[in-house]
């Protein structure tokens, strides 16, 4: 392994790195960065993480642990850093959420656990709704009957909030408060349940208790990593902040904190405002921020800042990095129509017009977005597009258990799309290499080695010629998905993959990504003639994308069309502000707010309103 000496280390090619951003790259101490919406603060990362192993300033066997708190983000960083990396140093780079970072830490050291604190082995995660906490609730009256009416008068997000505050401090006895009756009732009834039931707060709990209780593991936790970089960081809960605080503070890791606080999009679930001061004060952090917007042209970062100006007066201007690019006629409007129906109709028409007059546009460039009850959304807009010979693509609608959204992301779904396409010869992507680096992954292969390469080079061909034999002359409408499964999991079995991915060790992930391939590729299937056509549909080409704007963080597309624009959506709290920006900062070239006057009402947006009439955004009745 040859080591490049920190003054010779070069970017990725292609990527310029300089100023500030490269200050962040090479800095050896805590830093926290705050960076508006297209300053590439993924770019930053993955190029910190070229850095920190070409040069060896993450010396070989520590590692580099980057923790994330949406999965799109993490797996964005994994695929960038294993894109900009050699294999040998990409290897020691890890791409967790801090879910999943938790509950590695549990499945690891469950024994170190009390008794009463150790789940079963074969724990289910579980969320909670109404009806779990009704049911816990009615439960806990009936048990303790002179405190059953505050019991009762407890709010379903009361009892979350005290039953996932802490891990239960002792037994239960005399003149007890009713908080910690609560909460050791609840940990005793989930972690005693046949097998165990917990929530991903319980999951971290148990985490942060374990690093808390037992110093050896923090001691080997900080041996293991010398650098953490903290991405998406507006959007960690108190709960988040302590699991990572107890691991690290006080560790020789440098932390590289990242995010964007006009983004805290998950403030609706306990996400703190003031948690860049605080990582600041805690871990003695340098603050740097990034001011440029590569992303959008220079209408919507003037409309950003506009807007950014009138909710925060201590703003500091973005700016726009795409120097003279031209700005496209009308790149920001809101429209009005009468009706929802008049609504999808001319959405569809207007997207149909674009792609037949744009000559470098393609359906992909183009995203709807809804905050919510998006599945609603498709069906009222779906018939309308499919009329003008277009389709919409729900990224957020459930196949088999998992979001379309989330189980293209997989490394199984990648692995078996990338088997078909290798046996059917569509060889858009990296097909081999993704074939060939999964099977290396799950067997342990070296494929830098000349043996590595060849066993790996001959697994793949096995796999794929017997693939290509079975489905020979036959169309996918014909082939199911339990077909293609249970040939390829012959050959790749689920005891590989789940030795060979972290992720895939515990619990049903594994097969619900199985569960969710089955069934979206029968969806895709069907009516394909050919095999090009239905891994283009499986992919999502020439399909217009419909998704939530939780999901769309960190993706960018040319025409962003914001519906739902409405009461609906809008309940006039402080996260109204973040899920608007998330949603303009999406846009490179244009952005379309749209109001249905059918809807519930608008009086929650007028705010909004009134500040794009000051930026000048007109406002544009549609027929």
């Amino acid at each position: 392994m040859i080591l490049v000496k920190p003054a010779e280390w070069q970017p990725s090619p292609g990527i310029q790195i300089a100023g500030t951003a490269l200050k962040i790259v090479q800095s050896g101490k805590p830093t926290v960065v705050l960076a508006g919406p297209g300053a590439g603060k993924t770019e930053i990362l993955a190029q910190r993480a070229m850095y920190l192993l070409s040069t060896g300033s993450c010396p070989a066997p520590r590692r580099i642990l980057a923790i994330s708190f949406k999965v799109d983000a993490a797996r964005n960083l994994e695929v960038r850093v294993r894109e900009r990396c050699e294999e040998i140093h990409s290897k020691r780079f890890e791409s967790l959420t801090l879910h999943a970072f938790s509950k590695r830490i549990l499945d690891q050291f469950r024994e170190a656990l009390a008794e009463n604190l150790r789940p079963s082995h074969d724990y289910n995660v579980v969320l909670t709704n109404r009806d779990v906490w009704n049911e816990f609730r009615e439960s806990l009256a009936n048990k303790y009957p002179p405190q059953a009416h505050a019991i009762r008068a407890y709010s379903d997000e009361q009892l979350d909030k005290i039953a996932h505050g802490t891990v239960p401090q002792g037994e239960i006895g005399e003149d007890i408060p009713l908080l910690q009756i609560v909460n050791f009732e609840w940990w005793k009834n989930q972690i005693e349940s046949e097998p165990s039931q917990l929530t991903f707060d319980m999951i971290m709990c148990l985490a942060t208790h374990i690093l808390l209780k037992h110093n050896n593991i923090l001691k080997a936790l900080h041996q293991t990593y010398s650098h953490v970089f903290l991405d998406e960081f507006q959007d960690v809960t108190n709960a988040q902040y302590k699991l990572v605080k107890t691991a690290f503070l006080g560790s020789e890791a440098v932390l590289t904190a990242v995010g964007d606080s006009n983004q805290a999009i998950m403030r609706w679930a306990g996400a703190r405002a003031d948690i860049f001061d605080r990582f600041v004060g805690d871990f003695g952090a340098q603050d740097y921020r990034l001011q440029f917007n590569f992303r959008s042209n220079s209408r919507i970062v003037q409309l950003i800042n506009d807007l950014t100006a009138t909710f925060d007066e201590d703003a500091i201007e973005t700016e726009c990095g795409r120097g003279d690019t031209p700005v496209p006629v009308d790149p920001v409007q809101v429209w009005v129509f009468d009706t929802r129906d008049i609504e999808a109709k001319f959405l569809a028409k207007f997207v149909r017009e674009e792609l037949d007059n744009g000559a470098n546009l393609v359906a992909e460039d183009f995203v709807i977005l809804a905050r919510i009850r998006i599945n609603d959304v498709e069906n009222r807009i779906a018939e309308s597009f499919k009329e003008q010979g277009l389709q919409v693509r729900n990224e957020a609608r459930s196949v088999g258990g998992i979001a379309i959204q989330d189980l293209v992301k997989e490394h199984v779904f990648n692995f078996i799309l990338a088997t078909i396409k290798l046996a059917v010869n569509v060889r858009d992507g990296q097909p081999f290499q993704t074939c060939r680096d999964f099977i290396a992954t799950v067997r342990g292969i070296d494929i830098n080695s000349d043996n590595g390469h060849r066993e790996s080079w001959d697994a793949v061909r096995v796999l794929v010629d017997e693939l290509q034999e079975f489905i020979e002359e036959r169309s996918p409408e014909n082939i199911t998905g339990a077909e293609v499964l249970r040939l390829v999991l012959t050959h790749i079995e689920r005891d590989e993959i789940r030795r060979g991915f972290n992720e895939y060790r515990s619990g049903d992930r594994l097969e619900t990504i199985i569960s969710g391939f089955e069934a979206f590729f029968d969806e895709c299937r069907k009516e394909q003639k050919s095999w090009e056509e239905c891994v283009a549909v499986i992919e999502g080409k020439d399909q217009v994308r419909l998704m939530t704007i939780h999901k769309s963080k960190g993706l960018e597309y040319h025409t962003v069309i914001f519906v739902e624009f409405n009461d609906d959506a809008f309940w006039g709290n402080d996260d109204d502000v973040n899920v608007f920006f998330v949603a303009l900062s999406r846009a490179r070239e244009r952005v379309y707010f749209s109001i249905a006057l059918d809807s519930r009402g608008y009086s929650n947006i007028q705010g909004f309103l009134g500040n794009l009439k000051e930026a000048e955004v007109p406002i544009v009745k549609k027929e």
